[in-house]
Parts: structure tokens; sequence; C-alpha cells
């Protein structure tokens, strides 16, 4: 099947919501390619999470895993993965996984991201997030934490972020 660009836009729209995330990623998910498709299909939506190139690998209600190749565009001068890139590539499961469990009135918004680095990261990464409790019903804005982990080849962790997100209801007329 031949990707037109209003299909993708029409695509684009409906990840707008929180609850379409889990619908799309399964449908990608089913397709030989498809979670490559999802991967940039989201990193055009966020362009600067896309510019690490992750690849969505699971994605549950309140769980993602995203994996991401060391490549020259991420790297520092010390010839391994850069501190930011790591940071995006944490946070990166972490909006998944919270996306996944809030009702669809529901926007969020990351208001603060702690991240610790433990070693130098180099190679292929994987970042998992899991959230500890779901939102049922939102009446007024609150804030949820997601902590996230990036380990190594070897599953050493390289770095663990804290994100904490504003999460509220969204108005009539309120855009995502």
């Amino acid at each position: 099947m031949q990707w037109t660009n209003d299909m993708l836009t029409k695509m684009q729209h409906r990840l707008l919501r929180p609850q379409q995330i889990l619908k799309v990623w399964q449908n990608f998910n089913q397709v030989p390619g498809g979670r490559v498709a999802f991967s940039k299909l989201i990193g055009s939506l966020v362009p600067y999470t896309g510019s690490v190139r992750p690849i969505v690998t699971e994605l549950q209600r309140g769980y993602a895993c995203v994996e991401m190749a060391d490549h020259r565009k991420v790297r520092n001068h010390l010839n391994s993965i850069h501190a930011l890139a790591l940071a995006n590539l944490a946070e990166f499961p972490a909006g998944l996984c919270l996306h996944t469990s809030i009702p669809e009135n529901g926007r969020a918004i990351l208001v603060k991201i702690e991240i610790e680095y433990f070693r130098k990261a180099r190679g292929p990464l994987v970042a998992r997030a899991r959230l500890q409790h779901t939102v049922e019903h939102l009446e007024a804005p609150t804030q949820m934490i997601v902590e996230s982990e990036v380990r190594d080849s070897s599953d050493t962790v390289v770095a663990a972020a804290k994100t904490t997100w504003r999460v509220s209801p969204m108005t009539a007329g309120t855009e995502q």
C-alpha cells in the first residue's frame, strides 16, 4: 500500500488524541515495517523527539519501550551519546505511556525532567517507562510522575529519568 500525504495527515490528527495512540499502534504493529512507520509518524508530530530516530518496540496502556541506534547525530565530543539525546530518549517512552493512560479528554505537557547519568552511553540503547496508575476520569488538572530507564546492550542502566507532567482536561475549543 502506498501512503499518501493525505493519509498521513489524517493519521497524525488521530494520534493527537491520547487514547488513539494505542489504536494506531495496534494497526501499525501488525504489519511488516509498522514499528518503524509508527515511530516516524510520531517523530513527525514531535520533531525534536524524532531527531534521535527512536523506534517504538512495545506499547501498552501505561507501558512503552523505545530503542535508539547509536549514530553520529546523537554523539558528543567524547565519542559517546550526548546527554540531551539520552534525556530525549528517556522522555519519549514516558510521554507515550502517559498518553495511553489518560482519558480521551486529557492532554499532558512535560513540566519537569530530572535525569541522572551513570556511565557513558555507547551502542544501541533501550528506554522503558511504566506508569504506576492510570487516570480514568479527569475533571481538574493534576500532576503525574513517570520514571524511565535507559539501558545499553549489556543491560546496564546508563541513565534514569523522572518526568513530571501536568495533565488537564481539554475544554471546548481547546486544541491538543
